[in-house]
């Protein structure tokens, strides 16, 4: 049996966790002995990535407050963030593996990439453009030292060809990338998608939004875009579901277009798909992605998709119209939307065609897409 380390960051509601928690919970126990290393515990996923293999964190919150364990956890954060990345790797990541995978870009890969050999594989996992969303720059104080990060690893897996794509324009390195799409769990979506839902929709149609409140988002135009039509006499209603450090941002905004009565801020839900179920149109605003989970579990629940033209999106609707993938910027959101509403046929259409989709949603594909992936890299 090999063993795999995935060291990423945090555990919390974002989409890279949520495809390391399908990762963890889908690969062959009998093949692989996995071990998931993180910051913190007690966050959104953590249970749920402990039940399906060993996990360990830098620090362990304390739900009582201790003081002086909040005095501790402080330093051990101070410590991984100032040390060598050969001193973080082990002294809090600790062990020897077969393979270890930095799940995500930014600090996970600096870690792994810059520590020693160690007689293990390296894998770096990419969700994001490189190109159009360079935010992991800033944790290597720039693009060179990056690179120069990269070139460490055995092999860079990206979970979209147009992410492979930005990264080969970007960084090169065409020989140690692979796409592998997301690990969707189809039949644990469908199931959800079937629980009781006791939310009170405003009016239709119906539009759901989730993910972080993070810049690369895209709420901020969603909003404003949202008051251009109820000005033009347009009637809808929103639910937007996510957390992050800008929610007070999009609520300011809600508050200075008043549309508290159009739209409504969750926090992140537990069970997304109840509410994609009883949806009419599953809205993607975002400036960039890498390969959109939820869009995916959009299509797989037959929920017409009004997206931006961000990396993946294309790949995730194949041949069919599963919806409009508009022009990356306000006045495209605005008039896809736009269209939608003056021609509600076209969701008619769209969910037919998602239909036809849906197959191509397998999770047992995924998963053994996966499972040859590292049984390749082990063989070189």
């Amino acid at each position: 049996m090999k063993s795999i380390l995935f060291f990423i960051e945090s555990l919390d509601g974002g989409g890279a966790e949520g495809v390391l928690e399908n990762v963890v919970s889908s690969l062959d126990k009998t093949k692989f002995d996995l071990h998931v290393v993180s910051e913190t515990d007690n966050e959104f996923r953590t249970q749920k990535v402990k039940e399906n293999t060993r996990h360990h964190s830098f620090i362990h919150k304390n739900i009582k407050g201790s003081k002086l364990k909040e005095i501790w956890n402080k330093i051990i954060i101070k410590f991984s963030l100032v040390s060598p990345e050969s001193v973080v790797r082990n002294f809090l990541i600790r062990g020897k593996y077969d393979i270890e995978v930095a799940f995500c870009e930014g600090y996970s890969t600096k870690i792994i990439g810059n520590s020693k050999k160690r007689h293990t594989k390296k894998i770096a996992w990419v969700h994001t453009d490189v190109l159009n969303n360079p935010w992991s720059e800033t944790i290597f104080g720039g693009s060179e030292n990056e690179r120069k990060c990269y070139e460490k690893f055995d092999a860079i897996v990206c979970v979209s060809e147009t992410i492979k794509e930005s990264f080969i324009k970007k960084y090169g390195m065409e020989d140690k990338l692979y796409v592998i799409y997301n690990i969707i769990n189809d039949q644990k979506t469908l199931e959800q998608a079937q629980q009781p839902f006791e939310f009170k929709i405003v009016q239709r149609p119906f539009w759901v939004l989730a993910g972080s409140f993070r810049k690369v988002k895209g709420y901020d135009r969603m909003i404003e875009v949202c008051a251009d039509l109820r000005d033009e006499g347009y009637n809808f209603s929103v639910v937007i579901m996510g957390i992050g450090y800008e929610r007070k941002d999009i609520e300011n905004l809600i508050e200075k277009y008043d549309l508290y009565d159009r739209i409504t801020l969750l926090d992140y839900q537990e069970n997304p798909h109840k509410f994609m179920a009883n949806a009419d149109l599953f809205v993607c605003s975002s400036y960039a992605e890498g390969y959109s989970t939820v869009v995916s579990e959009a299509v797989l629940l037959g929920l017409p998709i009004v997206t931006t033209n961000c990396s993946g999106m294309r790949e995730i609707f194949g041949d069919n119209q599963c919806g409009i993938i508009c022009e990356n910027s306000k006045h495209g959101l605005y008039k896809a939307l736009k269209d939608v509403l003056d021609n509600p046929e076209l969701l008619t259409h769209f969910k037919a065609e998602e239909k036809i989709r849906a197959t191509a949603f397998s999770m047992e594909n995924q998963i053994k897409t996966t499972e040859t992936f590292f049984e390749e890299i082990l063989q070189k």
